[in-house]
């Protein structure tokens, strides 16, 4: 088989007593609400937005199995995947990225977005007492 052509891993698997936690789709907007109008702060923002919520689900980024990106035109991929690979590079120093599929899509549901992110994550189940 040959080698992924993008950041992303042809196969994910999990072990071990898990809990599933599905992200839904996160899109640039900062702390303040406000969605920049470059590809690429909506693209870091956005990843920062998972990475906030997978940390409030008890996992880390190395707790993520899947994500899936649209994309806003075919003209964005290249400062989209200069963000997106510069902050998989951060969550994972050692190249082993989980899985992750990518649409190029007309819109979005509001025009100013451009990039939207969803993910599935496994953080290890806790669970006290029997």
């Amino acid at each position: 088989m040959a080698a992924p052509v993008g950041a992303y891993s042809h196969l994910a698997a999990v072990s071990g007593p898990v809990e599933w936690v599905f992200i839904s789709g996160q899109v640039g907007a900062g702390r303040d609400g406000v969605v920049p109008t470059d590809i690429g702060e909506q693209t870091r923002n956005t990843l920062r937005n998972i990475e906030v919520l997978i940390a409030a689900a008890g996992g880390t980024p190395a707790s993520i199995v899947r994500l899936m990106t649209f994309l806003v035109g075919p003209e964005n991929m290249p400062a989209y995947a200069s963000a997106r690979n510069a902050v998989l590079k951060r969550w994972f120093p050692e190249g082993d990225v989980p899985g992750h599929s990518l649409a190029i899509v007309a819109a979005l549901a509001q025009p100013h977005l451009l990039v939207e992110i969803e993910g599935w994550i496994a953080v290890p189940f806790a669970r006290d007492g029997p």
